[in-house]
């Protein structure tokens, strides 16, 4: 049980402090490491399942002087709901992995404070908060996604596992205004086995296979990655926005892809196909046009979203593709 304490009523005894069942701005959470003196609730993209704050790590007392402390973190505590504290122990055990929890390009997961709360990485913000500008500073955090999200694929093979959580307000970002942003994947609740998962990522990132009933597998988790950064640099242009009634969201999501690849071979959506609204969405090349992007960026997207998930290419495939080093050449220059 962690103990939440207020810094009013630090001296109270700890059985009464453990009584609260909620945590708060303000109070100090107790962990084996540190303690987290909580300073802001997170409110992320709003779909947030559990309690999430920034909090300001506070050395314990008497402990030896650590160099290596950090001046911040996110603590997550989740509800009492059975399937987000299942989440937050899948993404405990995914920590767990020897290379996973040693890679940069995953957030740092500091310590398990007790079965529904962690505290994490602090990163100053994510790529749902920051606005795509055809600029080559926004170039430079593209290419730092694109690196962090495929190197985090990578890992996740070689343990047979996939995100099915990729999105911008899972990417996690800092030193955004420099030459050398930071780019990390977070929130690894939904990081499940390879084909275990049916139905699963945001309509907007979800694989066209997976519209079809096939289970996420690495290829779905490649087309999330591009989906993702597409959906950001022209939002609406995936997923349900815009659809007139939730009960065709996924009729309406399959038809924007339809629209965006007429190579993508699905039976024809009927419910949906004549609405002009869908009708005014062009292929690829046409709506990628209407967004002011460079070529070696167009280029890649369109290397990497290929309907069919045996034609499309791997993680390591895009890595070490012509298309993805013309754009890193293109950033660099």
């Amino acid at each position: 049980m962690y103990s939440v304490i207020s810094p009013n009523l630090s001296r109270v005894k700890g059985s009464l402090a453990r009584t609260m069942s909620s945590l708060s701005s303000g109070h100090v959470v107790q962990g084996a490491c540190w303690n987290y003196s909580l300073m802001k609730h997170v409110k992320g993209d709003h779909t947030h399942t559990s309690d999430v704050f920034k909090a300001q790590v506070v050395p314990r007392e008497n402990a030896h002087v650590d160099p290596h402390v950090p001046e911040w973190a996110l603590v997550k505590k989740a509800s009492n709901f059975e399937y987000i504290t299942t989440n937050l122990q899948r993404e405990v055990n995914i920590y767990g992995l020897p290379g996973v929890a040693s890679a940069q390009c995953f957030r740092k997961m500091y310590e398990k404070i007790d079965d529904s709360t962690i505290a994490l990485e602090w990163l100053d913000t994510t790529l749902a908060e920051v606005k795509y500008r055809p600029d080559i500073r926004t170039y430079s955090i593209i290419n730092a996604v694109l690196k962090a999200a495929f190197t985090s694929c990578l890992i996740l093979e070689d343990y047979k596992y996939v995100n099915t959580d990729y999105k911008p307000a899972n990417i996690l970002l800092s030193n955004i205004n420099t030459n050398r942003p930071i780019a990390k994947v977070g929130d690894l609740g939904l990081v499940v086995p390879v084909g275990e998962l049916f139905d699963a990522q945001p309509y907007a990132m979800r694989a066209p296979e997976v519209f079809l009933g096939e289970p996420c597998t690495e290829p779905s988790q490649v087309w999330a990655v591009a989906a993702m950064l597409l959906c950001w640099i022209k939002p609406g242009l995936l997923g349900a926005w815009g659809s007139p009634l939730d009960l065709i969201n996924e009729a309406w999501s399959m038809a924007k892809i339809k629209r965006l690849f007429p190579q993508w071979e699905i039976p024809t959506l009927e419910m949906v196909k004549e609405v002009p609204a869908l009708q005014a969405i062009l292929p690829f090349d046409g709506e990628t046009k209407k967004v002011d992007m460079p070529q070696q960026l167009r280029d890649l997207l369109r290397y990497i979203l290929v309907p069919n998930p045996k034609k499309r290419p791997s993680a390591s495939s895009v890595l070490a593709s012509k298309e993805f080093r013309d754009f890193e050449h293109y950033v660099s220059v």
